[in-house]
This record gives structure tokens, C-alpha cells and sequence, in this order.
């Protein structure tokens, strides 16, 4: 972080930016003094999908304020990229964030961020959501929307073939074999993607077992064997199982190409998140689709992983704080958060917006029972998600479950305290 000098009345600028309210308040009658000469900000973007609502949601903040000029920066590979910007003292002063993540919560801790606990505009958004963000009692993100996780298919397909939607896993394979029967992928598998088998583990292996993390301290300890471990088994025998029903050649088969599969009618189903229905919108605004929670191969009852997939971030190092804080409240006003979920899709927690996505509503019902938990990879320590992306595709090379499970106990090992 960089090294702040300026000083008021003899206490350091880095500790007065970490006092609730004291920076809107005080900064904000440094703002007038500027209009003068606009006021320059970065906002650094994590979400490649969303980067074209965001420049109209910026283009719309900066025509209302004439004296701040935000500009949105978009990489490939942006969170590798942040982190090394982070580690040159290069930070940028606005950014997306994920406040639930463990490295998220070290910069946190490093007080890299602008706390914003007691920022009015905090109140504009749903306690439930305030309370998932929360890191040791304080906000440091406005947290916007939350996505979920579980399996897209095409209603027009299950309707032909006399498939009503699984409530079961075994009726879950029974679509599959059914669909099968048809000449139909049962499921577009993108395996070609780690980031996407990965993204499949840390997801839905909170299916099987939502408080995962505790298991895995077990194993870490000595308490119990990786080999004994239900969770992870039943997981690995599951990928195994779907992959027979899938695409022939799934190692080969892309994200942007399976959902063109899903889209054409190749596949019948595909296993991702509400993100994911704009996607399939732009290329078939008629699409009949629906996302289904995925039913535990344990027999649990219907659970929703769920993920902060949206929230908003101000550096603590930011030469203009107050400029900060009111793109952010910007960002709280329910005809902007509007504006973001048109394009966006996912659950938007800000008071007031209207959810109206219907291929979503059975998971928002769930949602709104609260038979929803936190994904996985929140608790889990730094660096197993990475660990693990090799074997979450190897898996569907070799089809060997022993091999997983062992991948899975030497990664515990190595990245458990």
C-alpha cells in the first residue's frame, strides 16, 4: 500500500480514512474547491460480462457530476492482474470486489479498503446481503448481487420427451439416460475449461456437504481420512457419473461453445449460474429455459449455493475519498442497481429493484426460504481452489475417484494451517 504522509491535526490520513463517516463528511467540502478541474477516477472491473452496463452506468454518473471523471478499466485475466497491481503499489481507486473471499478479507485486514460500515447509502441494501458481506462486524464493499448455481435446461426439450423437472438425483440420471435415449447430450460439459470444472467443485460440493470446511480441518488435523471422506468421494463419483451422459468429447468442448450447444438444442442441460442467462438471450431472445437447483446425490433437500458476485470497493488510498464514496452511492440508488440487473441477471439485494427473470424464479423461492448457504471456496484457505483445479478436470480423463480424493487430501495438507 502506498505510504500516505499528510497528516490532520497529528494523526495519520491512513487511520482517519478507516473512521466511519468521517471522510464523506469531512472530504466532502474539499469537492467544490475541484469542480474547477474534474477529478480523476480509475474503477477497475473484475466482470468481464458487465463491462458494457458499467461504461453506461459510469457515462450516466459522470454526466451528473461534472466534476468527477470515472473511467472503467477492463483486463483479461483481471483478478491476476489486480493482485499485481496491489503488490506494485498501483491499486486502483475504485474497484469490484468479493468481500466473502479469504483474500479479499487479507486486504481487508491490510487495510487496503475504505471502510464504509456507517455510510448511509449502506442502508439502501438488504440486511441478509449486509450480513454475508459483513468481515469482523464491518463492511468494507456495498455488496449488490448475488448469484446462484445450479443447472440450466431447456423446458421445450423435457417437455417433448415427457421429462418433468428432477427433484431427486436418481430422477436426475433418469432424465439423463431418457435424453440419451433421444440422441441428445444430457449435459453440455465445458470441460475443455479448468476454470469451469474448477468453478463446478467449489460450487456443488457444498451440495453434498454446505459446512465442507469443517470436514476438511478434520482431515488437515489427523481427525479423520481423506479416504473416509463421503463429501469428497460422493463428488468425484458424481462428475463420473454426469460425464457418461455428456459431451462425447467434453475435454474439447469450450464455455462459449456449450452454450451454443445448450442454445441449438445439442445438449439439454448445463450445470452454471445465473450469469450465464444473458448470454444465452443474446443469441435466442426466445430461449425456453429454466435453472433448477442440483439435487444432492446424498438426498439432502434442495439447497442454493449462493456467491456474492457483485459488490463495490474503494481504495483506502485514493487521493479523493469523498469523490469515491459518491460513485459508490451512485452505484446504491435503486434505479442504477435497476439498470445493472437488467443486463447483469442475478439476485440484486438493493432495496427497491424489481426481480423479474423468470427461468430464476424457482431458485429465487428457494432463496427467499433461505434454503441457500455461501459457497464453499468463501472458507476455504487461500490457495485450495487453485490446488485443486487440476484434478477437478482430471477427473475427466481418467474417470479415477481414488485419484481425486487423493489430489483432494494432499491439498488439504498443503493448504490448511
Amino acid at each position: 500500500m502506498k505510504q500516505m504522509k499528510a497528516r490532520f491535526m497529528g494523526i495519520p490520513l491512513c487511520a482517519l480514512l478507516l473512521v466511519p463517516g468521517l471522510v464523506f463528511a469531512g472530504a466532502k467540502q474539499d469537492v467544490q474547491k475541484r469542480q474547477a478541474k474534474a477529478v480523476k477516477l480509475e474503477y477497475f472491473s473484475l466482470k468481464p460480462e458487465v463491462v458494457g452496463v458499467m461504461d453506461t452506468i459510469i457515462a450516466r454518473f459522470n454526466r451528473e457530476n461534472p466534476g468527477i471523471e470515472v473511467t472503467q478499466t477492463s483486463v483479461a485475466d483481471s483478478g491476476t492482474v489486480l493482485l499485481t497491481r496491489i503488490s506494485t503499489n498501483a491499486m486502483p481507486d475504485l474497484l469490484q470486489s468479493f468481500p466473502a473471499e479469504d483474500k479479499y478479507k487479507v486486504m481487508f485486514d491490510d487495510g487496503l479498503m475504505t471502510e464504509l460500515t456507517d455510510q448511509p447509502f449502506m442502508k439502501n441494501v438488504q440486511q441478509a446481503m449486509l450480513d454475508m458481506a459483513a468481515y469482523r462486524g464491518k463492511q468494507y464493499a456495498l455488496p449488490m448481487t448475488l448469484s446462484s448455481y445450479g443447472i440450466y435446461y431447456r423446458t421445450d426439450i423435457f417437455e417433448k420427451y415427457g421429462i418433468k423437472e428432477p427433484a431427486t438425483y436418481d430422477e436426475l440420471i433418469g432424465a439423463c439416460k431418457t435424453l440419451q435415449a433421444a440422441g441428445i447430450d444430457a449435459f453440455a460439459l465445458p470441460n475443455k475449461d479448468v476454470g469451469n470444472t474448477a468453478q463446478r467443485l467449489e460450487r456443488l460440493i457444498g451440495v453434498l456437504n454446505n459446512n465442507s470446511n469443517e470436514e476438511f480441518k478434520k482431515i488437515k488435523s489427523g481427525a479423520m481420512k481423506v479416504e473416509d471422506s463421503v463429501t469428497i468421494r460422493r463428488f468425484a463419483q458424481m462428475c463420473v457419473e454426469i460425464a457418461r451422459y455428456g459431451t462425447r468429447d467434453s475435454l474439447g468442448l469450450d464455455y462459449e461453445s456449450a452454450v451454443a450447444d445448450l442454445v441449438n438444442g445439442k445438449a439439454a442441460m448445463m450445470i452454471s449460474g445465473t450469469w450465464m442467462l444473458s448470454t444465452m438471450q443474446q443469441s435466442d431472445p426466445n430461449i425456453k429455459i429454466k435453472l433448477m437447483p442440483f439435487p444432492s446425490p446424498l438426498g439432502a433437500k434442495p439447497m442454493v449455493p449462493v456467491n456474492i458476485d457483485t459488490s463495490f470497493s474503494l481504495a483506502a488510498d485514493c487521493e479523493y475519498q469523498a469523490e469515491g464514496l459518491k460513485f459508490i452511492e451512485f452505484l446504491s440508488r435503486t434505479d442504477i442497481a435497476q439498470i445493472y440487473y437488467e443486463v447483469d441477471g442475478n439476485v440484486n439485494m438493493i432495496k427497491g429493484v424489481v426481480y423479474d427473470k423468470q427461468p430464476h424464479m424457482t431458485m429465487k423461492g428457494l432463496m427467499d426460504k433461505g434454503d441457500m448457504f455461501l459457497t464453499q471456496v468463501n472458507f476455504w484457505p487461500t490457495g485450495l481452489r487453485e490446488e485443486m483445479r487440476p484434478a477437478s478436470q482430471q477427473i475427466f480423463m481418467d474417470g479415477s475417484v481414488d485419484n481425486f480424493v487423493a489430489a483432494f487430501g494432499e491439498a488439504i495438507r498443503k493448504k490448511y494451517p
